[in-house]
Order: C-alpha cells, then sequence, then structure tokens
C-alpha cells in the first residue's frame, strides 16, 4: 500500500533540494576560474544525493519492503535521484561543462513534485510483474530523456552563442549531439517497452472495470505517445538530416516536456496509475 510521507522524511527531502540548489549555485560561480567553488559545487550534490538516499531508506523502513517504486514519492524521488548519480558519475569521468547547470532543477523539481504528490494523494505504483516492468521501462526512459532534454539545451545555447562569434561555453556543438543520440538511444526501447506495457495494463483496466474510461480517453497515454513519436524524430536524426543538429537538439527539449506532462497527468488519474 502507498505509505503518505512523513514530516521527518519531507524535511529531509527539503534538504536535499536546498543541497542541490547549492550545487548549482557554487557551479555557475566556477564561471570565475575558482577551485573552491568547483569543490564547494561538488561537495553540496553529494550531500543531496545523501539526503535523497536517506529519504528512500525511511520512507522503504517505513512501508516494510526495500522494492522500489511503490508509491509516486518513491518513484519521483528514486528519478531524482538517478539523474544526480548520473550528473556526479559524468563530472567525474567524463566532465561536460554546464551538464549540472540543467539537469540539477529537474532534480530538485522532481523532489518538490514528490513531496507536493506524494503527500497530497499517495498513489500505488506496484501490483504486478507486468506494471512492474512498465514503471521501470517508463522511468528509466524518462531519466534517459531528461538528460538528452538538458544536453539540448545545452547544444541550443552553444549554437546561439557561436552564431553571435562568442564562445561556445559547453564544448563543441559535435560532441553535444553525439551525447544528446546516446541518450535518445537509450531512453527510446526503454520508452517503447513501457509504452506496449501501458497499453496492456490499460486495456486490462478497461476490460475489468466498465467504470474505467478507454485508453483513447486517457491524456498521458496520448502525451507519451507523442514523446514517443519525437524521439523517435531523433534517434533517426542522422537518417534523416533535417532533423539533425539545432532541430534535434529542439526536438529532444519538446519529447521531455511532453513526459513531464505525462507524469503530471499520471499524479491525477483516478486510483493512480493504470
Amino acid at each position: 500500500m502507498p505509505e503518505i510521507p512523513t514530516l521527518g522524511q519531507l524535511t529531509l527531502l527539503v534538504a536535499a533540494v536546498a543541497m542541490f540548489v547549492a550545487a548549482e549555485a557554487f557551479s555557475l560561480l566556477r564561471l570565475r576560474g575558482s577551485e573552491r567553488h568547483r569543490i564547494a559545487a561538488k561537495a553540496f550534490l553529494y550531500w543531496g544525493i545523501t539526503f535523497a538516499l536517506g529519504v528512500l531508506i525511511w520512507h522503504s523502513v517505513r512501508r516494510g519492503t526495500w522494492r522500489p517504486l511503490q508509491d509516486n514519492f518513491d518513484a519521483l524521488v528514486w528519478l531524482a535521484l538517478l539523474l544526480a548519480l548520473f550528473v556526479a558519475y559524468t563530472q567525474r569521468v567524463h566532465p561536460l561543462r554546464g551538464l549540472d547547470w540543467f539537469i540539477l532543477p529537474i532534480v530538485g523539481g522532481l523532489l518538490i513534485a514528490a513531496a507536493v504528490f506524494g503527500r497530497a494523494e499517495p498513489h500505488e505504483y506496484l501490483g504486478t510483474v507486468w506494471s512492474s516492468i512498465h514503471l521501470v521501462s517508463a522511468f528509466g526512459g524518462t531519466a534517459a530523456f531528461a538528460v538528452a532534454a538538458a544536453v539540448g539545451a545545452m547544444y541550443l545555447v552553444v549554437d546561439r552563442r557561436l552564431r553571435t562569434k562568442r564562445p561556445a561555453l559547453f564544448g563543441s556543438l559535435e560532441r553535444l549531439e553525439h551525447f544528446t543520440r546516446v541518450s535518445v538511444g537509450l531512453g527510446f526501447p526503454l520508452l517503447t517497452v513501457g509504452l506496449i506495457t501501458g497499453f496492456v495494463l490499460a486495456f486490462d483496466t478497461h476490460g475489468s472495470s466498465n467504470s474505467a474510461p478507454p485508453w483513447y480517453e486517457i491524456p498521458k497515454v496520448w502525451l507519451a505517445f507523442a514523446a514517443w513519436l519525437v524521439y523517435a524524430l531523433v534517434l533517426h536524426a542522422p537518417i534523416n538530416p533535417v532533423f539533425r543538429g539545432r532541430r534535434a537538439a529542439m526536438l529532444s527539449v519538446v519529447g521531455f516536456v511532453l513526459l513531464l506532462g505525462t507524469l503530471v497527468a499520471l499524479q491525477f488519474t483516478p486510483g493512480g496509475p493504470r
């Protein structure tokens, strides 16, 4: 059963958001070239990850199970944590300047959404193996597309700066485009699996309950399918030059906005995910 987060868990969640905000601020201050700002940004990032992980552990202990993604609070915190861990790993192994500027705001937004939706109306997420596959693939794809959207936004900034004869700031356009394609290449099959399993769950729910709306009347279905079409274009950009470069970057951002709309629609679906 879904578990409403306690005041202590929400306090720790707010502390995690504060750490990520501080990490973002010190990362922006790195433009001045100070090594102390880089160290501070990394330290606050790690503290934010630690606090978010602490929230998940605390929430799991209260539920009495360690299975992830069991309610919307747990799922949104997990998604934020995965993105934060990706930033920490990437910036340590293959640093991409400015990546944290675009992803950490998404992390903070997801944690705030977890507090709002998890407290207001906790939804149960896991019921069957099929729904487990659906949720893991859907949220895994969303995490990958969040990275693609962030890098796509970076591409647009660099492209605009180069057009106005200013320094690139975030690296070469070729590297950013490659990073976007890799992220989309990872997220697209996950989203495909999530769509297929989601359609099966929607048909099953409608068939077992006359009160359940048909799948074509559920907003999240159309939003997810629209996002899938957008990322299909991005993934096939190397084949069709029309969708390369700036257009691929813009589509990556648009696709993620559609996925965010899917997450919002998910929270307002009566009875939770179907």
